[in-house]
């Protein structure tokens, strides 16, 4: 640093932004239904989907001709806690549709995560969010 510059002081990002809960939310339906909950994600500003494969856990022992192994597509994803009850509502509609529709989701709060920027990417939030204390300049008019 130069000796004309002048040191800003640190100011948190917590003290000047509102922060939002996160949750990661864990969606297990059955294989082939998984892009419905990924678009329903991203209709409800979820910042991220990862899809896994996985089946049930009925014994193999147990698997006859009427009962098969079913494969499952988990889908994890990094929601708001504000945009969850619109995406459960969302969730228990698509579930009743059908029995190849059904599935079963659950939430984990996040309580912490490392670094703003990792935050800013998790929480969607927008590179225009101004800050909560930003001031308005109303009513002045500029200097022509």
């Amino acid at each position: 640093m130069s000796e004309n510059e002048v040191k800003k002081p640190f100011v948190s990002y917590e003290s000047t932004h509102r922060l939002r809960h996160l949750l990661l939310v864990t969606t297990i339906v059955p294989s082939g239904q998984s892009q419905a909950i990924i678009e329903l994600n991203n209709k409800n500003e979820a910042a991220m989907c990862v899809v896994s494969m996985g089946k049930g856990t009925l014994p193999p022992e147990l698997h006859t001709v009427l009962m098969p192994t079913e494969k499952r597509e988990v889908i994890f994803s990094i929601l708001r806690e504000d945009c969850w009850p619109a995406y459960k509502k969302q969730l228990e509609e698509r579930f009743a549709v059908s029995k190849l529709s059904k599935g079963i989701a659950y939430t984990i709060p996040v309580d912490s995560v490392a670094g703003v920027s990792i935050y800013k990417m998790l929480s969607n939030t927008r590179m225009f969010e101004k800050p909560i204390n930003s001031e308005k300049k109303k009513g002045r008019k500029q200097d022509e």
